[in-house]
């Protein structure tokens, strides 16, 4: 069975109808990603990671483990890094695991990119922070019976995340120090 015709042009109007209602112009560079499964768009995060450290010369792969998405080679030595995205606002990142196990850090980093129709916010968040920020309950629980957290930072005004965000310029800068 196909779509009729009129169907296709109901469709296509209510498209730009919601297009605009969900604040995403498409002529964002980041307006695609609003067409994206949740799944992919998460994916899209880590992605987006290592394409700057490609660009930035440095040398990156997946992780191949459920601790933790990519490893980057910094000039400070491999960075293990937690990858999350968000088009929410204000953004929420879920599933943020606690990075310490048994007396050592999965990861050395959560890297949170919050991605809106007017441009990209990135947090850097080293594992020690994390988990601060876990124990004083300024990252959440996400259910009661979970590991997972919650992390609900601002874009824009200051809080308790304030000093983890970071601009391109600034994320680039972290990258390869």
């Amino acid at each position: 069975m196909s779509f009729d015709p009129e169907e296709a042009v109901y469709l296509g109007e209510l498209e730009l109808e919601l297009r605009r209602v969900e604040e995403w112009p498409v002529d964002s560079p980041l307006g695609f990603v609003i067409h994206l499964a949740p799944r992919t768009r998460g994916k899209l995060g880590e992605h987006l990671v290592a394409k700057i450290a490609t660009k930035l010369g440095l040398t990156n792969a997946p992780s191949g483990s459920s601790d933790f998405d990519l490893t980057v080679v910094r000039h400070s030595g491999a960075t293990k890094v937690e990858v999350k995205f968000s088009t929410e606002e204000p953004p929420r990142f879920q599933q943020v695991r606690d990075p310490r196990r048994q007396g050592v850090m999965k990861y050395d980093a959560l890297l949170c990119l919050s991605g809106r129709p007017d441009g990209l916010v990135y947090w850097v968040v080293e594992a020690g922070d994390v988990a601060a920020l876990i124990d004083s309950g300024a990252i959440t629980i996400q259910h009661q019976d979970s590991n997972t957290h919650w992390f609900y930072p601002s874009r824009t005004s200051q809080d308790v995340y304030s000093s983890f965000r970071r601009d391109f310029r600034q994320l680039k800068e972290w990258m390869t120090s």
